[in-house]
This record gives C-alpha cells, structure tokens and sequence, in this order.
C-alpha cells in the first residue's frame, strides 16, 4: 500500500476520530481526564515495529488482541510495555491498590481498556470509510515483542501501526495499536481512503 501524504492525512484523521471517543470513554471509566494524542500512522513491516518496540531487547508487553472479518481481515494489537500497562490498570481499578496486588485484575482491566479503545477506533474505520466489520471478543496476552505480533505470520508482512501516548495526570503512557493486514485487505484499504477523501472534496 503506497498512500500519498493527502491520504495518510486523511486515514490519520479518521483513526483520530475513533482516539477521541476512546479517550472520553477511557476518562469516565478512569475518573479523571484521559488524553489521547493524534495517532502517527506508518504501514511498516513487522521486523521494524519489533525493533521499535524492543528497543534492542526482548521487552514484555501486555497485549490486548481482538480479531475483525468483513470488507476487511484483520488482527487488531493494542500494546503496552508491562510496567506501564500495570500503572494504567492501576488508575482505571483505583490508586489505592499497590502494584504488587493487580495481577489478578490485571487481565480484565486491560481487556476493558483494549475493548474500549479497540472498538472505537475500528467503528470510526467502518463507518467513515464504509467497511464491514464484525469484531470477535478481546483476548489479553503477556509475552515478549516478536511473539506477540509474530504468532505464526510471516515477519515481513506489512502492519499498519499506530502510536497512541496515554496521559493522565501526571502519567504519560505510550501504547502502540497495529492491525495486521494481509495483501487483499491492505489494497481495499488504500481504495476505501482515496474514496473517502474524494467524497470530501465533492463535499467542500
């Protein structure tokens, strides 16, 4: 998928759209502001999102991991470094709970959080750019990198990534959203963004 920069404008803008009602829901289910920056997109194979992520290491992430068929086939990763992803399930389940006791809830917060964000993002997608999409349950997963965004595929097949940075108070909390597309849905994907921005243009 080539895009020009009109059309990553345009595909960023609509990511944005979706970032913005998960961020509001995020605020209410955090109570207090959660902020949500614009996303920075690239369509980048999977070896350099695993370098960026590992930084030179085999970094943990907490994963949020929801699948999606229609239009489109895709895997949707939301990803947290873990140490983060503990202070983020921190504030939705209350300060007053230590780091030390989270584990158990750990998974059904983060999967509420992927649920949340996840979702909104992927509506925007469908309804701004007119794509079917059915979404199965979330599921959570704790592993290095490259397991999790590996998981079988081939490592050069491309992903279109998403950095999202959380803050919330004090708390600035990067999380990295990635779809995995395979060649068909990447090609529908570029016709439905070069549509939507024409129907702007008749529009103005």
């Amino acid at each position: 998928m080539n895009l020009s920069e009109l059309e990553l404008d345009g595909l960023t803008e609509v990511f944005n759209m979706g970032v913005g009602l998960a961020a509001d829901a995020l605020s209410q289910l955090a109570g207090e502001p959660v902020e949500l920056s614009i996303p920075r997109i690239q369509l980048l194979p999977k070896q350099e999102v695993i370098r960026q992520l590992s930084q030179g290491e085999d970094r943990r992430v907490s994963a949020v991991r929801q699948g999606f068929q229609g239009d489109l086939i895709t895997d949707a990763i939301l990803m947290f470094p873990a140490d983060q992803s503990l202070q983020l399930v921190q504030i939705m389940v209350g300060h007053e709970v230590p780091l030390e006791d989270l584990g158990e809830m750990e998974q059904e917060a983060l999967a509420e959080i992927g649920n949340i964000l996840l979702n909104a993002v992927v509506a925007s997608v469908s309804d701004n750019l007119d794509i079917a999409l059915d979404g199965s349950l979330p599921e959570v997963e704790l592993g290095i990198v490259s397991d999790v965004l590996l998981s079988g595929r081939d490592v050069t097949e491309p992903l279109l990534s998403l950095q999202v940075r959380f803050t919330i108070a004090t708390r600035s909390i990067e999380g990295y959203l990635a779809f995995l597309l395979d060649m068909p849905s990447t090609g529908l994907l570029e016709q439905k963004v070069s549509a939507f921005l024409n129907k702007l243009e008749r529009g103005a």
